[in-house]
């Protein structure tokens, strides 16, 4: 067998797939000299039983993000650009985070599975009682229709509409002898595939895809569309009345290397994982984010209690006036804004793209609007909702992880990966944007949506960065690709062959997957890649994952400022003190 090793195929990528990349060529220079100073350890052999490489991406997208951390540090500090450490087991756990962090390590050891414990510290924010039940779990997942193709439903977070798409109740007790899938099934089979995308798209505006094949996607008219997108896109349009500038320092401190980002203010009106990874990125740096949520939308907390590190958390309820204008305040003292709903949701509230840089076009200084979506922001589908399982079928990841398996069936990968990747590829859009704004001024969009162009007389100048589910997808497929057979045989049989099929979704597959990891593959939860944090906004701590990038010389220390809560705790102002643990 040929010597394969993650590590070493981790740099190939970084480089070949990323520094060296066309698609990314809008990156500063720089991060062509620095690229060799990222460093990577780790196991050579695979560790996660999934054909795609998601080792070696996670890592080689961390890596990229060090770079550009090092061109930062060059371009405002003046400093000389650090060695780089990544370990590539440990970046793997970036993707299953969510589940191992605890509450309490050395007592009670609180997961997100033990609800009741839990929802004391973090409590519920699901407006729908039934949320969890399997009947409504099983809405959410891939299904084979008349034509012989398999569909992804999704419930969202509110499975009702989804539901009432198919003619299916939203409370069912399931018939003797039938399973939870087996209603959806059976409708679902009632359907031609196209029709089926029509109905859940369009006519109920409900997530769904068709499951691909990669070659589907790439010849298909909406990824060729896209076929022009790396990871995230950087658009900047000049104005002469908004010079270069960094960002305003709270009163009586001084920049700080070792927090690169510190003094940077961040909107966050995100919620599930892609979007709200950005802001997490961007806290562990230093950054100061202000998380929006409404008391009247379901949010699923075990999410925030992994993404939420380094953010404060204020309700407003953007149907009321007197909450509308308490944004527009957060947002005219900020650097950032990062948005991650529906495409067009924020608009109708008067935050949409050009709403918000209208806000800023008499400051001094222009704003980063940082727009993550699914589909893309090219092509005839860019207008539709979506998720990190839409986005794995549509670009064809789940249907080749099936025929890797030995049946030709789309199955979900078993972590969501392409979650947590879209998350730090945005963040190092983000860290662009901040570099061009230091050097250019004006505002920047980043947003993915490739060819967004504001009206002329738009007085803010605008840095536009473009980040979408779906960029990651197509650079996964066409640029980081599976592991040779010989390869994914070794990993594969090291688990004793598991098999998937369509009708096992993440809740399912998920367990499974831990469970086979921490039996066969101890060493990649090595208590090194861990640690416990004083979270003083709950009043107790929590062992997580360390950060994944090291700067062994100690110049960047990456930390956050304040700890994970539950929604609604702060309230909506920037604390005069950065370092204020609740905004009171």
């Amino acid at each position: 067998m040929s010597t394969y090793s993650v590590p070493a195929e981790a740099f190939r990528l970084l480089k070949d797939g990323l520094i060296d990349n066309p698609l990314h060529s809008s990156a500063p220079p720089e991060v062509r000299e620095v690229y060799n100073l990222v460093e990577y350890q780790g196991s050579n052999d695979p560790s996660v039983p999934i054909n795609w490489r998601f080792a070696e991406s996670i890592s080689a997208i961390k890596g990229s993000q060090a770079c550009m951390v090092n061109v930062l540090l060059k371009k405002k500090y003046g400093i000389s650009p650090q060695k780089v450490i990544i370990n590539t087991d440990h970046a793997c756990l970036i993707f299953m985070s969510y589940a191992l962090s605890q509450i309490d390590p050395d007592g009670k050891k609180i997961t997100v599975y033990n609800f009741e414990e839990f929802n004391k510290l973090f409590p519920s924010q699901m407006r729908d009682p039934h949320y969890r039940s399997p009947h409504n779990s099983a809405c959410t997942n891939i299904y084979k229709t008349r034509d012989g193709r398999f569909y992804h439903i999704h419930g969202s977070l509110d499975a009702t509409q989804t539901q009432a798409a198919l003619g299916i109740p939203h409370v069912y007790d399931v018939k003797p002898g039938d399973t939870v899938h087996s209603i959806y099934a059976e409708k679902v089979a009632q359907y031609d595939a196209s029709t089926l995308d029509k109905l859940m798209n369009d006519e109920y505006r409900q997530a769904g895809t068709i499951c691909q094949s990669t070659e589907e996607y790439l010849s298909s008219e909406h990824g060729k569309a896209n076929a022009h997108v790396g990871l995230y896109e950087v658009h900047h349009i000049p104005n002469p009345s908004q010079k270069s500038t960094w960002w305003t320092m709270p009163e009586g401190t001084q920049p700080d290397p070792s927090r690169p980002l510190f003094g940077l203010k961040v909107v966050d009106l995100t919620r599930i994982i892609a979007a709200p990874t950005i802001g997490r990125e961007l806290a562990e740096l230093g950054a100061s984010v202000m998380r929006i949520t409404s008391p009247n939308v379901s949010d699923v907390q075990g999410l925030n209690f992994d993404l939420g590190w380094g953010k404060w958390s204020t309700h407003l309820d953007l149907k009321q006036e007197g909450d509308r204008e308490k944004l527009r305040a957060l947002i005219k003292e900020c650097d950032i804004v990062i948005e991650g709903y529906r495409p067009g949701a924020m608009k109708k509230w008067g935050f949409g793209k050009e709403d918000i840089l209208n806000m800023i076009e008499g400051r001094e200084k222009g704003i980063i609007y940082v727009h993550e979506n699914c589909y893309g922001w090219n092509g005839p589908l860019s207008y539709r909702s979506g998720w990190q399982q839409i986005s794995d079928a549509h670009c064809g990841v789940s249907l080749e992880y099936g025929c890797a398996m030995g049946h030709e069936e789309a199955v979900t990968p078993i972590f969501p990966n392409s979650d947590y990747c879209t998350g730090v590829a945005g963040a190092i859009g983000a860290i662009q944007a901040i570099i061009e704004r230091g050097e250019k001024g004006g505002s920047f969009v980043v947003d993915v949506n490739n060819y967004f162009r504001p009206p002329f007389d738009l007085v803010a100048e605008i840095l536009a960065l473009q980040v979408a589910l779906n960029y990651y997808s197509q650079w996964l497929v066409k640029t980081c690709g599976t592991y040779s057979l010989e390869v994914w045989e070794k990993v594969w049989n090291k688990h004793g062959r598991p098999v998937f099929h369509h009708k096992d979704d993440m809740l399912i597959s998920m367990p499974v997957g831990f469970g086979l990891l921490m039996k066969n593959t101890p060493s990649l939860f090595n208590p090194s890649f861990f640690e416990t944090r004083d979270n003083k906004a709950i009043g107790a701590s929590v062992k997580t994952v360390k950060p994944i990038v090291n700067f062994p010389d100690g110049a960047v220390k990456l930390r956050f400022n304040v700890g994970c809560r539950p929604n609604g705790v702060d309230q909506p102002r920037w604390p005069a003190d950065l370092r204020t643990e609740i905004v009171a």
